[in-house]
């Protein structure tokens, strides 16, 4: 409808708002606060929108032209937009590893996606804990949707490791519309073949919880309605919510609609990508935009919003064949900063000032840390290694949340290859190989200073091989044989990926 594709700030003035609740009257009466909080400091509901694979330069807010994405615009002028934000991996896996623990993921030997979801020791690791189960003990209400990519064994269910309500797939992505659509022909319900990778993700079930669960509409739409659900069910109580977004990750496909709006001869030309991919990458990222419009939408109608902080991001740079990460080099997978800095907003009405543009580097580490803070836990005690960065986004301090970030982006420790980022200069470790880059000046990082920079190169040389000691050997490598399609748990009961455990 015609309206749904309007901006919600628009909707809303359209419909009134009388009077603003202050965060204190939300509160009030209607949720227990934790014993560690400061006195006197308002609980805030939490929001964390990702999308998957998203070019850098494809939203209005960072300069789209081909692409409308009216509500992800209008939430980056109702807030305050990063312009040099990294997550902590190039890759989905290591990435959303990072973001959901709260720790660097090196630092506990998860460095590359895994190939077999249904292998036990590929994921997260048995003992580790995640940011959402640090604010649950916070009194908070915890929720997930969408995509998870941690792990299919029990201990690494979502359910296990702090989301008391969670829709969505455990793999590391799903076909869009139903795997009985017409237009599969059938193979995704009885291959009788091996199963390629790609295969074995995307066939996974549809959870809610631990239950398999039937689904009708476009991966996107009903991702969209998941969070509502939520949202409505837990509007009375503090809540933090991570919504996975599995868009715009290939395979490539929308409602026939939406790609009817994104001609191919309408779409930016961009280096590398066709046409044809493009169209459907925009149809994508239009529902995309659509999903969070009537996620906001949702928390304004329950007049949740003034106390409800907002963030959204991408888990990495968008992939060279369909998106664009113009200025920045490369794309998902590399270490450079196509594949490392991606876009993040944050709204938070009374607290944020609107249209505000932060410039320091910050990391997605910070989001759970930040959350958790706000939340009334203990930062120290929780181990995170990110940093609560309220008094930056707020406009209470100036200073660099950081000094300086690191990352490993290869197979193990042994592996020299990662980057450094200190003040406006950016370290890449490529095999040993060694970059230096200003980004200030240089953000394409198209000059290489190792040779005007000697002394600076061997000192950030010299600390990300100190600080490279203390990463974890790799939890498992990726072998490229499909040997785990099976498993017996009760969730698969009905895809061709169940198989009963056998007695021995």
């Amino acid at each position: 409808m015609q309206s749904s594709r309007q901006p919600y700030r628009r909707r809303l003035i359209e419909r009134r708002m009388s009077s603003f609740r202050t965060n204190a009257v939300l509160l009030a009466g209607s949720i227990l606060l934790c014993l560690t909080r400061h006195a006197g400091a308002a609980t805030p509901n939490i929001v964390v929108i990702m999308a998957d694979d998203l070019g850098y330069a494809d939203v209005g807010f960072q300069g789209c032209e081909d692409i409308p994405t009216p509500h992800l615009d209008q939430l980056a002028a109702d807030g305050a937009r990063f312009s040099n934000d990294y997550v902590t991996g190039c890759t989905c896996g290591p990435s959303r590893a990072g973001f959901i623990t709260g720790k660097v993921q090196s630092t506990f030997g998860y460095y590359v996606d895994p190939d077999q979801p249904l292998n036990p020791k590929q994921g997260l690791p048995p003992g580790i804990k995640s940011v959402a189960q640090h604010i649950q003990c916070q009194g908070y209400v915890t929720g997930g949707v969408g995509k998870w990519h941690m792990g299919t064994a029990p201990h690494q269910h979502p359910n296990a490791l702090g989301y008391a309500d969670w829709f969505g797939f455990l793999g590391g992505g799903s076909m869009y519309p139903p795997l009985d659509h017409p237009s599969y022909g059938g193979h995704f319900r009885s291959n009788p073949r091996t199963w390629s990778i790609r295969d074995t993700h995307h066939t996974l079930p549809m959870l809610h919880n631990s239950k398999a669960v039937e689904w009708r509409k476009h991966l996107t739409r009903e991702l969209t309605d998941a969070g509502i659900r939520f949202i409505e069910k837990n509007s009375r109580h503090p809540f933090f919510l991570f919504v996975a977004y599995n868009a715009p990750h290939e395979n490539l496909a929308a409602p026939a609609e939406a790609i009817a709006q994104h001609l191919p001869n309408s779409v930016s030309a961009v280096p590398g990508v066709p046409p044809k991919s493009r169209q459907a990458y925009a149809a994508m990222v239009d529902e995309l935009d659509l999903g969070v419009g009537r996620l906001i939408e949702t928390l304004e109608e329950l007049e949740l919003s003034d106390n409800t902080i907002i963030w959204f991001l991408s888990d990495h740079g968008g992939m060279k064949r369909t998106s664009d990460n113009r200025p920045l080099r490369e794309a998902k997978g590399d270490a450079y900063e196509g594949g490392l800095r991606v876009p993040l907003v944050i709204r938070w009405p009374t607290r944020v000032t609107p249209g505000a543009v932060l410039e320091h580097p910050v990391t997605s580490l910070d989001i759970g840390a930040t959350s958790l803070a706000l939340a009334g836990g203990d930062l120290n005690r929780a181990g995170l290694h990110g940093s609560d960065i309220t008094a930056y986004i707020t406009g209470e301090s100036t200073d660099a949340p950081h000094d300086v970030i690191y990352w490993h982006t290869g197979k193990s420790p042994s592996d020299q290859t990662g980057a450094m980022r200190e003040g406006s200069f950016k370290l890449v470790l490529t095999a040993g190989e060694v970059e230096l880059f200003d980004l200030d000046s240089d953000p394409a990082e198209s000059k290489n200073l190792v040779s005007h920079e000697p002394r600076r190169t061997r000192r950030m040389v010299m600390q990300w091989t100190n600080w490279n000691k203390a990463n974890r050997p790799p939890l498992w490598r990726r072998s490229g044989v499909q040997d785990h399609q099976f498993a017996g748990y009760e969730w698969l009961k009905g895809t061709p990926h169940y198989q009963q455990a056998s007695e021995d």
